[in-house]
């Protein structure tokens, strides 16, 4: 192969690179395995580059190459490459992490092979490719460094970092990421070499906590938000904050007596309640969740049956006046983000638990798991219709598969939180339900 050269004064970023000692302007004899290689600064930062392995045979060519290569990089912000020349095995650490989030969100040459799964669940997988190329980044230089050249002692190093930073369960979701990446580049890529992440320890997961809370303990929270001290001392500089909230109390019933979570609860509205031809009244919503998994749009729906402790809530809370409006049934005067409103929720039951003196892990997520776990008692299997897996059943505004209709109808005469006992339930006057 003809010897490449460059002239006395280049243009800016050309080098001569060699594949074998792989380093720029190489000193060796090894002309076969010398190409060029441009290198390109990134605006505002010291010393970040990004690099591209040339097709060019001659100087000239390669300057017009490094030409287009940096207006692609301008073009795209420095986010992504736009490959040229099909670099072959031949991937530095950040252009195999490109390619691999091209290759999941079904970009280029990948569409056939978009996941369909929620754009959360992609992010995540590339932040954590990213901790592995920072954790690279440590001892190499990552711009310069090939996929192929990641060593046992590399997973060794991010296998003890994920372990300091990461819970069992967020590690084990970190090392699997890697572990997919790595078999992207052997599967789809066609890179020979072993994944280095096939074989690993994985982390016990103990078993979720499933507690929930009694009638008494539920009461004794909303009684503390009436009585003990709303502000609480931040740790650290001694910050201290109002956990008070004028919806509180509403807030933690209306969790309870639905079971949804909390981007549910917290938007629901009054038009989104719905009664059959057959008199069952529902709530019936959009589920969020199973729609950011499957990445689809209003596809997917979520019922909550209104029963006699629902109904008289929701009467307490005007439902005679405010019914079929768009109001937010919780703080409709809110001119805050929902998020804002859960966390708010979320931090204040926590706050107003250790008020009331209650040592038990439970959090506001706890009331959801007393519903389903009330709900269950009555429902068995039926209740995963309820809470989370039912798809596009209604037919109409108001008719529904006679299935869900049944289960719905079930849910609103059965379901009792507390049980069917409780003195609550026995001691409330009888008051018409919505209508």
């Amino acid at each position: 192969m003809k010897e490449l050269k460059l002239p006395k004064n280049p243009y800016k970023g050309v080098k001569l690179f060699c594949k074998l000692c792989r380093v720029d302007n190489p000193k060796c004899n090894h002309y076969d395995k010398i190409i060029y290689r441009v290198r390109v600064h990134i605006p505002g930062t010291k010393n970040e580059i990004k690099s591209k392995m040339l097709s060019a045979t001659n100087y000239d060519d390669a300057v017009l190459e490094s030409i287009k290569f940096e207006k692609e990089l301008i073009s795209n912000s420095f986010t992504t490459i736009v490959p040229v020349l099909d670099q072959g095995n031949d991937y530095s650490v950040v252009d195999a992490i490109i390619k691999f989030n091209q290759y999941l969100n079904g970009e280029s040459a990948y569409a056939h092979l978009k996941k369909n799964v929620s754009k959360g669940h992609l992010d995540e997988m590339i932040r954590y490719c990213t901790y592995f190329a920072q954790s690279l980044k440590k001892k190499r230089d990552i711009e310069r460094m090939r996929i192929v050249d990641v060593t046992k002692q590399d997973v060794s190093d991010f296998y003890t970092w994920a372990s300091n930073h990461y819970a069992p369960k967020t590690f084990n979701k970190c090392l699997n990421s890697v572990r997919v990446f790595f078999d992207f580049l052997i599967d789809i890529e066609e890179i020979v070499m072993k994944n280095p992440f096939r074989f690993y320890t994985r982390k016990s997961v103990q078993s979720p906590n499933i507690e929930t809370i009694t009638k008494d303990e539920f009461e004794s929270i909303l009684r503390a938000v009436d009585t003990i001290e709303p502000v609480m001392v931040l740790g650290g500089i001694g910050e201290k904050k109002n956990m008070y909230r004028p919806y509180l109390k509403e807030g933690f019933k209306l969790f309870l007596l639905t079971g949804g979570r909390r981007e549910e609860v917290v938007d629901l509205k009054w038009n989104d309640i719905y009664e059959t031809k057959e008199g069952v009244k529902f709530f019936m919503i959009n589920n969020l969740k199973v729609e950011r998994i499957l990445n689809s749009n209003n596809s997917h729906k979520k019922y909550f049956p209104i029963n006699e402790d629902l109904n008289q809530f929701l009467l307490e809370m005007g439902y005679s006046e405010k019914k079929y409006t768009s109001d937010y049934i919780l703080f409709p005067e809110r001119k805050v983000k929902s998020i804002t409103i859960m966390n708010d929720l979320s931090k204040s039951f926590t706050h107003y638990k250790n008020g009331a003196g209650i040592t038990k892990d439970i959090s506001l997520k706890t009331l959801r798991k007393t519903y389903i776990s009330w709900a269950n008692q009555v429902m068995g299997n039926e209740t995963g219709l309820l809470t989370s897996h039912s798809n596009n059943s209604v037919i109409e505004k108001y008719y529904l598969d006679p299935k869900i209709l049944s289960v719905i109808e079930m849910g609103a005469l059965k379901i009792r939180v507390f049980g069917e006992n409780s003195s609550r339930n026995s001691s409330r006057k009888k008051e018409k339900g919505p209508t």
